[in-house]
């Protein structure tokens, strides 16, 4: 992270305000502020540390065949980007951040960003989508099977959820057993599949099925 960014989070007194809230789920604010000034956000989708995550993901929709992608929680765009440049056709991606849809929006001006609520938006009804991906999302919400029971019956689904806690965690899993039983209910042949990002033994777990 540039210095004088760093800087500038630390002496932001709303920074201070939500690190003595502790761990737990954030408001938009907060993911606001993480995307106007961490550098992360701003990379080519090949210089993020969740490259290797996304690589397989890819693979895994361009196998599938999948045509027109919803994205829960779509972040700064980079996903977006990567299945553009692997020739995804359709993709709508949300998230109820509004600097990262601005973002989105510059880093793939090619697709359709919105500003909306996981819990509100129509989207699940009014996008025509054969496939809903939710990269790092579920961890951070507390009502994370709402919004799994809005994905339409049929939907093939991918997502990811991470072993560690971060301050805007709600949850974290230790196993791909843990990931089945909470999310096996509302998908047909669920797969949990770990992948480790470095020694220190950072793991995300990816999901693969079909929604019920």
């Amino acid at each position: 992270m540039n210095p004088l960014t760093y800087a500038r989070i630390l002496v932001s007194p709303y920074y201070w305000k939500v690190m003595r809230e502790g761990d737990g789920e954030k408001d938009a604010k907060f993911y606001d502020t993480v995307a106007k000034y961490l550098d992360v956000y701003h990379q080519h989708y090949t210089e993020s540390s969740y490259y290797f995550l996304w690589s397989v993901l890819a693979d895994r929709m361009m196998h599938s065949q999948a045509r027109s992608v919803l994205d829960i929680g779509c972040g700064t765009g980079q996903v977006a980007a990567l299945l553009r440049d692997k020739g995804l056709e359709r993709y709508h991606g949300f998230d109820f951040s509004q600097k990262r849809i601005e973002l989105a929006r510059q880093t793939c001006p090619e697709y359709a960003f919105s500003h909306a609520d996981a819990f509100q938006t129509d989207l699940f009804q009014s996008f025509d989508y054969d496939t809903v991906i939710c990269m790092e999302f579920l961890e951070h919400v507390e009502r994370d099977t709402d919004v799994l029971e809005r994905i339409r019956p049929g939907s093939r689904f991918y997502g990811s959820v991470p072993n560690f806690p971060n301050i805007a965690h709600v949850r974290h899993f230790q196993t791909p057993k843990e990931v089945h039983t909470r999310y096996a209910p509302f998908f047909d042949d669920l797969q949990v599949d770990a992948f480790l990002r470095d020694t220190k033994g950072i793991t995300f777990f990816l999901m693969e099925g079909t929604k019920k």
